[in-house]
């Protein structure tokens, strides 16, 4: 009976709406469209409901840069009152204004501003209702106008609304309103990953011709480098050899110039004995003229004439000596001279190799400057880089999400399609009875019949919505710990376990088991959004690359104490394993066999990066081909 009156309630209720669509219609025309939207308003504020409702005096509505909308629904809406309270419209222009609103209406004119807004809100428990946007990725509640037509619908995107706690009354959609198709939306999604990859890869390729110039550069600066250390060396010692000259130049300048005036003096004195000489024969002749007029007169005078020829004698040998040392000085002086010139040479010489070793460290200085800004440039790339690889991680996670809600979604059907095919068995049977009753034919017989029946079925009923909400439980907890990256304790081998499950659709697909082997309590302390993301990716890897083309296989995850601070974790699939120069290069980004099918190459990568930096981990990587891959983890218990 109870049966009969909800289906009777469903087909009053379609009717009523029907028959109010029809007449909406009808007088559509008697609405502009600035009644029909507040109309809409004034009806979403009754089908959500916030989070912190019930301490709020009054509804807070704020109109985005539109102040003759503005002015029409604070006219409107003044005196009107939702669940026992009134709406407070407001106008806005800036994003901080918005975060103190309950929900936030956006003109049409202002859709290129929306996601920008729905990142400033993100969190903040506001609803959104944007007006005619092909952004779909961003609304909650989307006003839709029908071409040549002043009839306006609206789209929901349950996951945008939920995902700020809001929550939202099934009989909104009979309003008129359609929900988004979240298989549409994820493979939109897709496609901007797939773009956002093939840009990453042309980045990438342009960073590393970059890099492979820079290192070319730096190896020519280095060289440069080098010759330039070698010439200032050289040039310090050529400086130091020309001052060493320089001073010994000076020297046997002052040299050269007292032998000069020494040489003066001797010519001097030469002339001096010269001189003296000349008028010592000419009074050794006058001598000689007495001495032969008296030499018989006066023998000594005799004596005297012989001690003179004496002392001219000596005196001769001394001018022939001075004459000898001039000569000396005079050779001397002249290679001198040749020396001095040598060292004029040198100098030149000296000079012009400074002179280019100037040139050539300025030539270095520009080409230094032209590399630093090269340098700065690859730097600024290398920062984009960074940038779209964590965003290509958050679309990777969000990825990993909507997997995880496929696969929920689908292991929620058969157990729900149990209950409700057990409870109505029971139905039909408890109808069945109650004529009987009324006919006065119910037997005991069958009476304990209905009685066996409904038990069974009330047990299968049980079993299957208790399996239910151990999915919805698991999915809760993965789901929130793949948004909220916060450190706690887990037991994992029951997290495993709950990771497993909300994969095991896409196992199931491919016939692939799986087996989880270890102690049945294991505590660490760990960020579990981060290591339910390191084994979805590892599944994912393996029913992509391992397990193509293979009919049937099976994963096993093993857990045990590597040692008293540490666990390790090793994870094994029977796939077709991978070649050496795949083993060698698993952990670098963008590197995939399967670029042409839609892969970034960055799962591995990203396993990589999460076990290392976040979980503190270690990874090693072994497999044998056309036999499996072994994936060992080691974790600390607690990081």
């Amino acid at each position: 009976m109870t049966r009969k009156f909800g289906w009777y309630n469903a087909f009053f209720i379609f009717g009523i709406y029907f028959i109010v669509s029809l007449i909406s219609v009808v007088n559509a025309q008697k609405f502009d469209a600035k009644h029909i939207k507040s109309a809409y308003m004034v009806n979403f504020f009754k089908h959500i409901t916030w989070p912190n409702e019930t301490s709020k005096n009054n509804y807070h509505l704020a109109i985005y840069k539109e102040p003759s909308y503005f002015d029409f629904l604070s006219k409107a809406l003044k005196n009107k009152k939702i669940k026992n309270k009134s709406i407070l419209v407001s106008y806005v222009d800036n994003f901080e204004q918005l975060k103190r609103a309950d929900s936030v209406y956006i003109p049409k004119q202002f859709n290129g501003d929306l996601h920008d807004i729905a990142n400033a809100l993100r969190g903040t428990n506001t609803l959104i209702i944007s007006d005619n946007s092909q952004n779909k990725h961003d609304v909650m509640i989307n006003l839709m106008h029908q071409a040549n037509s002043t009839v306006i619908s609206f789209e929901v995107n349950k996951s945008n609304i939920i995902y700020e706690k809001l929550s939202m009354s099934a009989d909104l959609l009979l309003l008129g309103g359609s929900e988004l198709d979240i298989a549409t939306l994820y493979r939109e999604t897709e496609m901007a990953m797939q773009k956002t990859r093939e840009k990453s890869i042309d980045l990438q390729n342009n960073v590393t011709k970059q890099q492979q110039q820079l290192v070319t550069s730096k190896q020519a600066l280095n060289t440069l480098n080098i010759e330039l250390s070698r010439n200032a060396r050289a040039a310090k010692l050529q400086k130091s050899e020309l001052a060493k000259l320089k001073l010994n130049v000076i020297q046997k300048q002052q040299q050269f110039e007292v032998q000069r005036q020494t040489l003066s003096q001797q010519k001097l004195r030469l002339a001096q004995v010269t001189e003296q000489s000349t008028v010592t024969e000419r009074e050794l002749f006058k001598q000689q003229s007495k001495l032969a007029e008296q030499s018989m007169k006066n023998r000594g005078i005799l004596v005297t004439v012989e001690q003179n020829k004496k002392v001219l004698a000596i005196q001769e040998g001394e001018l022939a000596q001075h004459r000898t040392q001039l000569k000396e000085q005079s050779d001397d002086l002249i290679n001198k001279k040749k020396i001095i010139s040598n060292q004029q040479t040198y100098l030149l010489l000296t000079t012009v190799v400074t002179t280019l070793a100037i040139l050539g460290t300025l030539l270095i200085i520009f080409f230094f400057n032209k590399n630093k800004k090269t340098t700065k440039k690859l730097t600024e790339t290398l920062a984009h880089l960074n940038e779209t690889q964590e965003q290509l991680v958050q679309s990777e996670k969000m990825a990993s999400l909507g997997r995880l809600v496929a696969g929920v979604s689908h292991e929620i059907n058969t157990p729900l399609s149990i209950a409700i095919t057990a409870n109505s068995l029971v139905l039909d049977d408890t109808l069945e009875i109650k004529n009987k009753i009324e006919n006065a034919a119910l037997s005991k017989t069958r009476m304990n019949t209905h009685i066996a029946k409904a038990e069974q079925s009330l047990i299968m009923s049980e079993k299957a919505l208790e399996r239910v909400r151990n999915l919805l439980v698991n999915f809760k907890l993965v789901a929130a710990d793949q948004i909220v990256s916060e450190q706690r304790q887990i037991d994992l081998a029951k997290y495993i376990d709950e990771v497993m499950s909300t994969l095991s659709v896409e196992m199931k697909k491919r016939n692939i088991s799986y087996h989880c082997n270890g102690p049945d309590k294991i505590l660490i302390t760990t960020i579990p959004g981060v290591f339910s993301q390191v084994l979805s990716n590892l599944v994912m890897n393996s029913l992509v690359h391992g397990f193509d083309d293979i009919p049937e296989g099976s994963i096993t995850i093993t857990v045990c104490e590597a040692t008293d601070e540490s666990i390790e974790i090793n994870y094994h699939d029977t796939g077709k394993g991978m070649d050496q120069h795949t083993l060698d290069n698993i952990f670098e980004p963008f590197f995939t066999t399967k670029r042409g099918s839609g892969s970034t190459g960055l799962g591995m990568n990203i396993v990589y990066n999460l076990v290392n930096q976040q979980l503190k981990g270690l990874i090693k990587v072994t497999t044998e081909k056309d036999v499996g891959t072994s994936i060992n983890i080691i974790l600390p218990l607690m990081i």
